[in-house]
This record gives C-alpha cells, sequence and structure tokens, in this order.
C-alpha cells in the first residue's frame, strides 16, 4: 500500500489520514498519555492502557511452548 499522506512538518507519510493525525498530535503537537503509576508516556490511549495492564497490573500472556511472556496477546502469534 502506497502512502498517501505525508505530513507537512517532517519526512513522516501515512497509509491512512488517521494515522496522519496521529502522528501530527504525539510529535509536533506534544500529545500525550501519561501513566499516574510511574514516568511512562504513551502517544496513544491504547498504549497507556497496555503499559498499565501489563507493568502496574501484572497482566501477561504466556506462551503454551516455552517461558515467554507477552504483554499482548496478539504477541504470541
Amino acid at each position: 500500500m502506497t502512502s498517501k499522506f505525508p505530513c507537512k512538518q517532517c519526512e513522516y507519510k501515512a497509509t491512512k489520514n488517521q494515522n496522519l493525525l496521529r502522528h501530527i498530535k504525539s510529535t509536533h503537537e506534544g500529545v500525550k498519555f501519561p501513566c499516574e503509576q510511574c514516568d511512562y508516556k504513551a502517544t496513544q490511549k491504547s498504549h497507556l492502557l497496555t503499559h498499565i495492564k501489563s507493568t502496574h497490573e501484572g497482566v501477561k500472556f504466556p506462551c503454551d511452548q516455552c517461558d515467554y511472556k507477552a504483554t499482548q496477546k496478539r504477541n504470541l502469534l
């Protein structure tokens, strides 16, 4: 898929307008989602929620073939 949405402030190019808007907010406007329990700051709210669950609540997804534990279920695929 080609990048149809170039950033006017840097070399970033997005394949979706939504991704470009997220990039502009987090990179150029400094919009971050801070964790209330540590110094972590996420560029997306979903990333903050994953951080809280895995780091502060201990939610992990264990591999059934080894000792690896993922922070997201999709990382086991």
